[in-house]
């Protein structure tokens, strides 16, 4: 016995199934969240108009997403310097960080040391 199986796209602002080729599933992101909806080509186009003035007036972010800004304290030197990097322990350690006595150093770790320094 066969099978066939029909997936239907839902405007998921309207509940409206979706046409084919009369809308997409539009992706995009806001405070640190991704985020996708499936829209008809109309109302696809109302949201790209809504943030049309944000995008404008933004900066775009490339890459593997935004990590934020690291200071001199987390920078490369920081990762290779063995100086640094006891430093960064000694303060972890004494400030209630959990941290080993070799290996990686956590982003957290470092984000919060270089916010004390």
């Amino acid at each position: 016995m066969a099978q066939k199986v029909t997936t239907h796209l839902v405007d998921d602002l309207t509940g409206d199934i979706i046409e084919t080729g009369k809308g997409r599933t539009v992706q995009f992101a806001f405070d640190g969240s991704s985020y996708e909806i499936d829209l008809t080509d109309d109302n696809a186009d109302n949201l790209r108009e809504a943030f049309s003035d944000y995008i404008s007036a933004a900066r775009k972010v490339s890459g593997r997403g935004s990590r934020g800004t690291t200071s001199a304290a987390t920078s490369s030197k920081a990762r290779s310097n063995p100086d640094e990097l006891a430093k960064i322990r000694e303060w972890a350690a004494a400030n209630g960080h959990e941290v080993a006595a070799r290996g990686r150093i956590s982003q957290q770790v470092r984000d919060a040391y270089a916010a004390a320094n």
